[in-house]
């Protein structure tokens, strides 16, 4: 017993001394990055994907409505009450929002890069800093970090619970700290309610405590309290899946089902099966950041080819990290149609593994001295193509330019024509940013809308969505102040219809461009 608690203290005091170095090398790559990441997501372009999520928080924020009860959310519902905090304290909803998917997106960054130097300061301080500034640098410039970083929405958060998770989870198969297998089985969970297509991972979390580390056995104890923690991260998820079944089903998985329906109907069946998507993971994926799968699985495989000539046994983080990639990319492909954010995990988890495949070779074995080279040679690769995307870097520093603030001052315009009332559109963060109000069925932006006709009537009624067949029912009973179009190519038809039906007056909005639809003045 006294030699095991010995061993536990040895392990325990060396994970904490390389956790001191990983911290250290993490804040400084966040100092250093934040205002290149901040600038990045500030100065894109609105995605009609966010202003689900903004909705949803200022409704929670400002109504106190609650997701899947009280409107449709597409999603699994932890981020709005995120949102709803940080819309508590400011009326910039969309950079709010941006800022904190920009906070989460740097520190993604950072642990990569406190990974990095944690794991190479063994071999000199200046050495560790190359590898973390070239592991870093290549993160940064990947075309599937430069489109999906900063924007307001569930990828970067989500990961960010997921990677802290990863962290926790090895400290506690290492130590023996069950109180850190419930701290990931909490974050995971949180992960989970974030976004749901972290689901997968419980898998490869849960077998890893009775898998790792070897010798494998049945370590219940583990077992239990990475269960026990991934159940309390998820009870207020679970919790809505019992009050409100039927919306939180629809929500979550119902909505992918129609979506499919809708898009077959219009004519797009790309990316919908598993060999579509496959083509699109190696065209869209892995061609642009080549650089980024060459610097994540070459030094894995050489790493076991020099393993099993030499007998080594290679470090735990190896096999549990090749146990959670196909769970990652099964959560990447699980949505239909594919898009590049989807992929976006793909990246902390390719370089991490490749650091600790390139770590677990001894640095005087002649490949160690070659997998400089051809990380090196990656990390240019990626730099020049990736470069571009930073473009607009002149503009990152000046408020006026940034997504947010055009936003916020074409907000400021509605609001000199419609002081009250509810806005009906499907761009919902325009009038929320003006703190006006939107109708709640419409929250999800253009989605619930277009997928509406494939619905049983009754059950879109009961789970809180509005269709073509009942816009008008609803607009008797509770007529907009305004109607807010020009967002969508397809779908605002209808809202059209009954804006000019009801006499409402059209106004060209300067700071956009869009249509406001709004009483006669008498």
């Amino acid at each position: 017993m006294g030699a095991e608690s010995m061993r536990l203290r040895a392990v325990s005091a060396e994970v904490d001394l390389s956790l001191r170095k990983a911290v250290l090398a993490f804040v400084l790559v966040c100092i250093v990055l934040f205002p290149l990441v901040l600038g990045l997501g500030m100065t894109r372009g609105l995605n009609h994907d966010e202003h689900q999520h903004i909705a949803a928080g200022a409704l929670v924020a400002r109504e106190g409505l609650i997701p899947y009860r009280d409107f449709p959310h597409f999603h699994t519902p932890y981020l709005p009450f995120v949102y709803a905090a940080l819309f508590r304290v400011s009326d910039q909803l969309l950079t709010s929002a941006r800022l904190f998917s920009t906070i989460c997106s740097t520190a993604i960054l950072g642990i990569i890069g406190g990974f990095a130097y944690a794991l190479f300061v063994n071999r000199g301080k200046a050495f560790a800093s190359l590898v973390g500034i070239g592991a870093v640098v290549l993160a940064l410039t990947t075309t599937l970090f430069t489109q999906t970083a900063g924007r307001a929405w569930n990828h970067e958060p989500s990961l960010l619970l997921v990677l802290v998770a990863f962290v926790a989870h090895i400290a506690g198969l290492k130590t023996g700290r069950w109180s850190l297998l419930v701290v990931s089985g909490i974050l995971l969970g949180f992960a989970i309610g974030t976004r749901i297509t972290c689901a997968p991972l419980i898998a490869p979390f849960g077998l890893a405590t009775f898998l790792f580390p070897l010798p494998a056995g049945w370590h219940w104890k583990r077992a239990f309290a990475f269960s026990g923690g991934l159940l309390a991260g998820l009870a207020g998820l679970i919790h809505l899946f019992a009050t409100v079944p039927e919306q939180a089903l629809f929500d979550n998985f119902g909505f992918a089902e129609a979506n499919i329906v809708y898009r077959y109907s219009e004519g797009e069946p790309r990316t919908m099966t598993l060999p579509t998507k496959l083509r699109f993971l190696f065209k869209e994926i892995v061609r642009p950041d080549f650089a980024l799968f060459v610097a994540g699985i070459f030094p894995v495989v050489m790493a076991f080819v020099i393993k099993r000539r030499s007998g080594f046994r290679l470090p735990l983080e190896i096999p549990l990290l090749l146990l959670l990639l196909p769970f990652v990319l099964m959560g990447s492909l699980a949505p239909s149609p594919a898009f590049d954010q989807y992929f976006f995990p793909l990246v902390p988890w390719l370089l991490i593994l490749g650091l600790f495949g390139f770590a677990s070779i001894p640095p005087a074995h002649n490949w160690s001295r070659r997998l400089v080279v051809v990380g090196a040679l990656a990390v240019a690769v990626s730099a020049i193509k990736g470069v571009k995307a930073f473009h607009d870097i002149d503009d990152y520093f000046q408020i006026r330019k940034w997504e947010g603030t055009r936003l916020h001052r074409g907000a400021e315009e509605i609001r000199s024509h419609v002081t009250t009332g509810r806005i009906l559109t499907l761009a919902p963060a325009y009038p929320l940013e003006a703190g006006l109000s939107i109708y709640p069925s419409f929250s999800p932006g253009p989605f619930a809308w277009r997928v509406s006709p494939y619905i049983n009537p009754a059950k879109a009624a009961r789970i809180g969505v509005v269709s073509p067949a009942t816009l008008n029912e609803m607009l008797l009973k509770s007529p907009p102040a305004a109607v807010l179009l020009g967002f969508e190519k397809e779908g605002e038809d209808e809202l059209k219809t009954y804006a000019r039906r009801t006499g409402l007056q059209k106004l060209r909005l300067e700071e956009d461009e869009h249509q406001l639809w709004v009483p006669v003045r008498k």
